[in-house]
């Protein structure tokens, strides 16, 4: 039986959306997560992790959990940092701002918190490409 859970930490820096989703890779594809969701994770966790090191400092941890019987699951990015964060709605010739309301849009439910000085930013999606 395979883990429930992972994580990795990662360093703060540009590399950082790049392990992310190589990680978010070899997590899901033993746990036989269709290549269309490993895939769409992988967007979705680089740009939570994007986020992290945009606004936040020190590492960044990233842990990938399965939710429920059918295989669903939760990623889960953590940087030390203040602030809550939110869904912009940028205007149409600003370059940057729409990576929330990707994951939004994409994932099947998520979240934040921020708490003691770390914020934490989820998403949840099932196994299979059905979001």
């Amino acid at each position: 039986m395979d883990a429930r859970a992972e994580q990795a930490d990662l360093t703060h820096d540009v590399d950082a959306p790049r392990a992310a989703r190589r990680f978010v890779s070899s997590v899901l594809t033993p746990w036989q997560v269709s290549a269309e969701v490993v895939e769409r994770a992988q967007l979705l966790a680089s740009e939570l992790v994007s986020n992290a090191f945009m606004y936040g400092h020190g590492p960044i941890r990233i842990m990938i959990e399965r939710i429920g019987a059918a295989g669903a699951f939760r990623v889960e990015v953590c940087n030390t940092g203040h602030g809550h964060p939110s869904v912009r709605h940028p205007a149409a010739d600003e370059v940057s701002g729409r990576g929330l309301q990707i994951v939004e849009e994409l994932s099947g439910a998520w979240g934040s918190v921020t708490n003691n000085g770390e914020t934490s930013v989820w998403f949840e999606m099932p196994a299979d490409a059905s979001v």
